[in-house]
């Protein structure tokens, strides 16, 4: 199963791309985050997955889960 979220926004720098799911990283608005970090880590127990892009519109988050029996 996959999950796509996309906002209409200006997306994310492709600098700040590489690093968002680190634990403490700061972007551009200078906040430290473990937001990110948690989420892929309960993803990655779940045995799925998480990537961030940038679409044609804003930000695109694709989380992507195996399926229960």
């Amino acid at each position: 199963m996959t999950i796509r979220i996309q906002d209409d926004g200006d997306g994310i720098a492709e600098e700040d791309l590489p690093r968002i799911f680190d634990r403490f990283y700061m972007g551009k608005s200078g906040k430290s985050g473990i937001g990110l970090a948690l989420t892929r880590e309960i993803i990655h127990l779940h045995k799925g997955t998480i990537r961030a892009y940038n679409g044609d519109t804003g930000a695109v988050f694709e989380i992507t889960l195996p399926m229960g029996r």
